[in-house]
């Protein structure tokens, strides 16, 4: 698995978005059982599932600065579903991060990291 990070800014690895408040979405469209983790710097933490079966919908109030994220994506075979993973996060209606296809064969997880910010106005 590679989280592919986007409509980042290029040179600081941010996005900016208007506060206070900011809408974070995890969610994941494939048949494995997948994890998304998200932890702000603040200490604030996003995951999925959280237990609805649908995709996370949250927001939270970020005063201005800067927030560094840590991103973790891992999907699970265990035996009941399938093997696939189509996850995506976005941050105040802009896809930042993604991750797709296929658990490799023979092995029971597959899963990835990222970094990146959010510059809060």
């Amino acid at each position: 698995m590679d989280i592919e990070l986007k409509n980042l800014d290029p040179v600081k690895g941010t996005i900016t978005v208007k506060g206070p408040q900011v809408d974070f979405v995890l969610t994941d469209g494939g048949t494995a059982n997948v994890t998304i983790s998200l932890h702000l710097s603040d200490g604030t933490h996003f995951f999925y599932p959280d237990g609805t079966g649908k995709k996370l919908l949250a927001s939270t109030t970020l005063p201005p600065g800067r927030y560094e994220c840590a991103l973790v994506i891992n999907a699970f075979d265990l035996g009941v579903f399938g093997r696939t993973f189509k996850s995506k996060v976005s941050v105040d209606g802009t896809l930042v991060a993604s991750a797709s296809g296929s658990i490799p064969d023979g092995k029971p997880r597959d899963g990835d990291f990222q970094l990146f910010g959010i510059d809060v106005l």
